[in-house]
């Protein structure tokens, strides 16, 4: 999915409203229906529903939507409504009578409670770095402040839909969920934007694609709908892919675990394990081989001891918790006829030992920051502070593949794409996290997906887990919600009871 300019989105808009010899109050309903259809689905058990309205069409866009929300409602209008104009002011026509207003122009964190949900329809796109007005600095700072969660519409209100940036007090509001219409805009993706947007979700509303070419594209759900690993009816477990990790250490056993139940649960058909003996707790599901070792780590030959389980295999991950293993058994990893996913402790080995690197074809890693920096000091590649950029190095430089782990994963090839996920919260900042990350995009990878790809879906099955698991997650719990995060993509039924 296409992230789009501000300008690119206006001329969107125009080129549907003269296609469809329609005005733009259509659009705005569209919106309305669309971000209310959302906010139902994921926000239920909350007594109020409270409106944010400014005097734009983004507070357009929260009156459209307001009738069809089934919470009850409740519109701050930071100017009366009766002084709105264009397609906002019929949206306020239209407004239902029984639904309460008032006058908002001087809030404070008083004026919400607890129950409430709160709706950012305050500044959209038209917002470009101006000074606020006193009202709504006032409005968004009381909204920040009352710890109720706020969704946003389009973009989080004093946000710039271009860059990024937010007033120079930080004065912006922090969404637990944005909505936007169309195609995300580039704003969320830079600067403050990330911080300040939460959760993403992107609404259609029947622009298509826009006029402008951006070298830098993002993944939705839409997108993992679309392209999602399909296996046939009459598939079996040797066709739905064959997985084998190489995982674990007498430190780190968990880590072994969790990379394979990542697999099992990630759609795998069948997953083998080689790890140090005794492995942590199998499950029943998973074929493993324990391997003795004095010294606590997985032995060099340890693949090249077991060419049996490599020969019934379609893909490797290898590197969660191998803790002091030996450059031998990453080179061993690299000569996989199969895809080879290296994480964690492999990276660490590349980064000494870069003499022992090769490039090859269907290579994914997926560095956290800080192995993404010992690979390019390891490697001698530049270290740009823009994680696109950084990601983009990486791949270049390794010929890899690289899924650049954190708030807004970046997955980037080596011709050049780059994609940047929009599932996820910041509850999978957790330890182990990224050990079911690499089972996960291991086993898509074992159905011979095209690595990127396969690299793009798996980031985002994993983030859309974490947004079901929620507050708490810890990543033991994670295998399980990958099933539920599968089935919400495969339905395309997105909802919090999942």
């Amino acid at each position: 999915m296409k992230i789009i300019s501000v300008a690119a989105m206006r001329r969107l808009e125009k080129r549907w409203m003269e296609s469809h010899r329609s005005p733009g109050y259509e659009l705005m309903e569209r919106a309305g229906r669309a971000a209310a259809e959302i906010i139902n689905r994921e926000y239920t058990g909350f007594t109020r529903a409270v409106l944010l309205v400014g005097g734009g069409n983004n507070g357009g866009d929260a009156l459209a939507a307001a009738p069809r929300l089934e919470l009850p409602v409740e519109i701050f209008a930071l100017r009366p409504l009766n002084q709105l104009t264009g397609e906002a002011a019929e949206a306020a026509r239209r407004l239902p009578d029984s639904l309460p207003v008032r006058a908002a122009e001087q809030l404070t964190a008083a004026d919400f409670r607890p129950g409430d949900l709160i709706i950012d329809g305050l500044l959209g796109i038209g917002y470009n770095g101006a000074p606020l007005r006193s009202e709504v600095r006032t409005a968004i700072q009381a909204a920040n402040a009352s710890g109720s969660p706020i969704v946003a519409l389009d973009l989080p209100s004093a946000v710039a839909g271009d860059t990024g940036e937010i007033p120079a007090d930080g004065t912006a509001i922090r969404a637990d969920l944005t909505i936007t219409f169309g195609h995300p805009k580039r704003g969320l993706f830079m600067k403050a934007g990330p911080a300040c947007r939460g959760r993403l979700r992107v609404a259609d509303i029947g622009l298509g694609d826009p006029d402008e070419f951006e070298a830098v594209e993002c993944y939705a759900l839409s997108d993992a709908v679309r392209l999602q690993p399909r296996p046939a009816f009459d598939s079996h477990k040797n066709r739905r892919g064959r997985l084998l990790i190489v995982a674990g250490s007498r430190q780190y056993r968990g880590a072994a675990r969790l990379a394979a139940l990542g697999g099992l649960r990630g759609g795998a058909g069948l997953v083998r394990l080689l790890s140090v003996a005794p492995v942590l707790q199998p499950p029943a599901a998973l074929i493993f081989r324990e391997l003795e070792n004095a010294a606590g780590v997985l032995p060099p030959d340890a693949l090249s001891a077991n060419a049996d389980f490599a020969a019934a295999s379609d893909a490797l991950v290898a590197g969660p918790g191998l803790g002091g293993a030996s450059v031998e058994l990453l080179q061993s990893a690299l000569d996989f006829p199969g895809a080879v996913l290296l994480d964690a402790d492999a990276l660490n080995l590349a980064a000494a030992h870069p003499g022992a690197w090769r490039r090859r074809d269907r290579m994914v890693i997926t560095p956290h920051p800080g192995e993404a920096h010992r690979l390019a000091r390891g490697f001698g590649l530049p270290e740009p502070s823009d994680r696109t950029e950084f990601a983009a190095a990486l791949a270049a430089g390794l010929g890899a593949v690289t899924v650049l782990k954190g708030a807004g994963t970046v997955v980037a090839a080596p011709d050049g794409r780059i994609s940047i996920n929009t599932s996820g919260t910041s509850d999978l900042g957790t330890a182990g996290s990224g050990d079911v990350l690499s089972g996960a995009v291991g086993a898509v990878l074992a159905t011979g997906m095209e690595a990127y790809e396969a690299a793009r879906f798996g980031v985002f099955l994993h983030g859309l887990a974490g947004e079901i698991g929620g507050a708490g997650l810890i990543a033991d719990d994670l295998p399980v919600l990958l099933g539920n995060a599968l089935k919400i993509i495969r339905t395309n039924r997105l909802t919090s009871a999942e």
